[in-house]
């Protein structure tokens, strides 16, 4: 079928280039391509859409809706123009809007089965971050094309304003669409598939000819055999498009110059400004309106990337100072905290160390599994928080070991080891069981003459010895007491 469909077409586009055939002709042959063409496509994707399921399904689908408005619309464009062109523009010429909007959502149905499918150090950039990107390109095109499509309805007599802007309108839709599907499969998945790839190049070779329309209507001219040529051969291009494979066409591994992509336009429109600004004196006020909307659309997306970036930072902060399985701070840093509140030269500041082991974790994690022995360590961190006061910074030292650094230490440190040992009381519920779990507590304060390595030893020395008497215990470490110098 799509063969023999596109066998036809270029038969038909070579009939109508050759100009054998008179203008009236000619015409009648391009649009019958391609509403036929349309027709095919639609067809196409609705019998491929009804063998598949999900995202496959539902983008060809949406493709249907699409094609079914473009072949409505041409078909009244054929009518309009061969038997009564003077109705020309009316409201069944929006109808061509259609393809474009339908054809936006079958794009994001297509590329959402490889959103977040990225390299092993990648990172996808957030939809919105994607979207103002193709709006700040598509913006910044239709910027420097001003001149070329409204500038001259001002010095063009006969030209009726509504008809060029309802053509434009096709073009415009058909650009930002063009523009979003490329960044979204690339810029946000790294992948380029076959489907979209036949998709782009319908709506490129449609848009094109959408601009020739746009540029002969602005000047008055009669628009030329080739400008037919995307209609006919677009609806063709959906149609291999319907029967590609899904398999990946290409893979994007390098994202950075696509960080750059927006600005080339960008920096071209402000360019051409200033350009027209200093050779005629005055700023044309459409060229100003148009750098405006563009310029609104690039802070709006430098806030958003500055945002993105706080975020990410933070993010990568947080990582890097506490435990992914309990949310309690790593090593490093309790021992950068540690090296801060050192007493030192500070004699009136105490400090102290709480040193936390669970007893019979191995036990946990024999009979029940790793799995159970992790809830057992989230739930740990979570009742050794609730008793500790907010100033207290709760660790995780590894295994099953948790160092809770009081700063200021407490007046009774056997009352507070107490009050985190109560919080054991009620047994925890892991899985189908429901098990009774202790901890072993060791409490050493810090001299001043102490390093955090020693201070950690000695709290470490007293919960073992809370151990070797019986677990579910405290010791105090008494061997170097805190002295006022």
């Amino acid at each position: 079928m799509a063969v023999s469909v596109a066998v036809v077409a270029t038969a038909a586009v070579v009939l109508v280039l050759s100009g054998f055939l008179p203008p009236r002709i000619s015409e009648l042959v391009a649009d019958l391509t391609g509403v036929l063409g349309s027709v095919a496509a639609a067809a196409a994707f609705a019998w491929t859409g009804w063998c598949r399921t999900g995202d496959e399904r539902r983008w060809r689908w949406l493709m249907v809706v699409a094609l079914a408005w473009f072949t409505t619309a041409h078909s009244l464009w054929a009518w309009y123009r061969g038997i009564d062109p003077m109705t020309f523009p009316n409201a069944a010429n929006a109808l061509y809007l259609g393809l474009p909007l339908f054809a936006f959502f079958a794009v994001l149905s297509l590329v959402k089965k490889d959103h977040g499918k990225t390299d092993e150090h990648g990172v996808a950039p957030p939809r919105a971050v994607v979207m103002l990107d193709g709006l700040i390109i598509a913006g910044s095109l239709l910027a420097l094309s001003w001149k070329l499509a409204f500038d001259s309805v001002r010095h063009a007599d006969g030209v009726r304003v509504g008809r060029l802007v309802m053509v434009a309108s096709y073009t415009m839709a058909d650009l930002v669409l063009i523009v979003v599907a490329v960044l979204f499969a690339v810029a946000l998945c790294g992948i380029l598939r076959l489907p979209l790839l036949w998709l782009v190049s319908g709506l490129v070779a449609i848009g094109l000819s959408d601009t020739a329309y746009v540029y002969t209507i602005g000047h008055s001219l009669t628009a030329p055999p080739l400008a037919d040529v995307g209609y006919m051969l677009g609806p063709m291009l959906f149609l291999l498009a319907a029967f590609a494979p899904g398999r990946r066409f290409s893979r994007i591994k390098l994202r950075m110059p696509l960080l750059f992509l927006p600005y080339v336009p960008f920096a071209l429109v402000c360019g051409f400004t200033l350009f027209t600004t200093i050779s005629t004196g005055q700023p044309q006020v459409g060229e100003v309106y148009a750098l405006i909307g563009v310029v609104a659309l690039v802070v709006l997306r430098q806030l958003m990337t500055l945002r993105q970036l706080s975020a990410a930072r933070q993010q990568l902060a947080y990582q890097a100072t506490h435990d992914p399985l309990t949310g309690a701070s790593n090593r490093n840093l309790l021992l950068f905290r540690l090296g801060k509140a050192l007493p030192r030269d500070q004699h009136d500041r105490r400090v102290g160390l709480l040193y936390a082991d669970l007893d019979h974790f191995k036990e946990i994690n024999d009979l029940l599994g790793h799995e159970a022995g992790d809830t057992a360590l989230r739930v740990v961190a979570a009742r050794i928080r609730s008793r500790i006061r907010p100033a207290d910074t709760l660790a995780r030292m590894g295994g099953d070991e948790f160092v809770v650094l009081l700063d200021p230490a407490p007046d009774d440190p056997g009352d507070f080891g107490r009050r985190v040992q109560s919080a054991f009381d009620d047994p925890v519920r892991i899985g189908d069981c429901s098990c009774t779990i202790s901890i072993s507590l060791g409490y050493a304060e810090l001299d001043d003459g102490d390093t955090a390595d020693d201070a950690l030893a000695r709290a470490d020395e007293a919960m073992y010895a809370a151990k070797a008497a019986g677990r579910n215990g405290m010791r105090v470490d008494v061997q170097r007491p805190f002295t006022f110098r």
